[in-house]
């Protein structure tokens, strides 16, 4: 397959310093497009929640019986391969139109709308007009197993206890009903603030951030039923990188002898 690829119009688009695409996806190539996960992998390799197939019929049923008038939020979702982006020319806006080029070898995860292209393609079966409409979607390149930071989170989730206890695995929202306080993006969120801008090479910068989390995680035990702990999680990132560029070499001997409480009041 060597070779082959697909080739999608998009317009491109800066977020968090990194790129990314919109396109309109037709509906007719989106199973083939954008495959079902495989139901049986585990929740660190998944990129969103088991499927609930009830759920899909429902907006099935939506979409059929509002067939000139439903309404669906774009698709967002991320691309394992190298992709090639040809602007369509090189003045102002023209250098963010173009065409997307994407190795046909290359895996497209759904993040986000997975509900919704299911229940798209039984629309589709019921209804095979629907095949020349189209979804926006919105594709990335930075969320896979390539990603070291990713990599760092899932090592701290299965090492660290209190991260391995409370870190909801399944999505970016935390049921009502779940003992879970903190999801696996706040943590990838908090240590992209730990790490910031500084320079580490790969194993000091793996030993940093396990050593770092393990050191607070008896402060966020003690603060798990804070209201904004979430918060509270995010300026501890960002203190941890003040305490590896201020005292690089003796950083963990320091945070021992502060006061978090008292620190995070002052970030």
């Amino acid at each position: 397959m060597m070779g082959f690829e697909y080739v999608l119009p998009v317009i491109r688009g800066i977020q968090g310093e990194r790129e990314y695409y919109v396109s309109m996806c037709p509906l007719g190539i989106l199973p083939k497009l954008f495959p079902l996960p495989d139901e049986s992998i585990t929740p660190f390799k998944r990129s969103q929640r088991r499927l609930n197939k009830g759920r899909s019929r429902k907006i099935c049923q939506y979409i059929l019986e509002n067939r000139h008038n439903y309404v669906f939020t774009a698709i967002t979702a991320s691309i394992d391969a190298d992709t090639t982006f040809e602007a369509v020319g090189e003045v102002a806006e023209m250098r963010k139109l173009g065409r997307l080029r994407i190795p046909i070898e290359g895996t497209l995860t759904i993040h986000d709308g997975l509900h919704r292209r299911v229940a798209l393609e039984m629309a589709l079966q019921a209804n095979p007009q629907l095949k020349y409409e189209t979804i926006p979607v919105s594709l990335t390149i930075l969320y896979d197993n390539r990603d070291a930071i990713a990599l760092m989170v899932k090592r701290v989730v299965k090492e660290v206890s209190f991260f391995n206890n409370y870190t909801y695995l399944e999505g970016e929202r935390i049921p009502k009903n779940s003992d879970k306080l903190l999801t696996l993006y706040q943590l990838y969120q908090a240590t992209v603030e730990l790490l910031g801008d500084v320079s580490l090479k790969d194993e000091e910068t793996f030993d940093f951030v396990m050593s770092y989390w393990q050191v607070v995680s008896d402060y966020l035990e003690a603060n798990k039923d804070d209201e904004n702990l979430d918060q509270l999680f995010l300026r501890l990132g960002k203190f941890g990188r003040l305490l590896l560029v201020d005292y690089p070499n003796n950083w963990k001997e320091k945070l021992q002898s502060l006061d978090l409480s008292e620190e995070m009041q002052q970030l």
